[in-house]
């Protein structure tokens, strides 16, 4: 199941570009994921508990994506965070897990 939502999400990421596809998902967040990009960048406790969640989804997504065949990502920690933060300043009402989603496959393109 996990496999096929993945698969789906590159599919909607592939078609119509990946802020348009994380924004039409209903998925069940747990932890600050959930939480605006403006939230994470507002304070330095907030930026610390952001980059271990995006750390923590970061490594589920390759988990999911070594189970699955595909490429997994290679990026360092310091590029990962530098992405996501980078989305989240163009976009700050957008949640953090959408910002990661959206850098996860930015730097998997690459």
């Amino acid at each position: 199941m996990l496999k096929r939502t993945v698969l789906i999400m590159l599919l909607f990421a592939g078609a119509g570009g990946v802020a348009e596809a994380t924004d039409k998902l209903s998925v069940n967040l747990a932890g600050v994921g959930s939480d605006s990009c403006a939230y994470w960048l507002s304070n330095q406790d907030h930026k610390s508990e952001g980059t271990v969640w995006i750390f923590g989804f970061w490594s589920g997504l390759n988990y999911v994506a070594a189970a699955s065949d595909q490429d997994q990502s290679k990026a360092t920690s310091a590029n990962m965070i530098a992405t996501v933060e980078t989305t989240c300043k163009h976009d700050p009402s957008s949640s953090l897990a959408s910002a990661a989603w959206s850098a996860y496959i930015d730097l998997n393109r690459r």
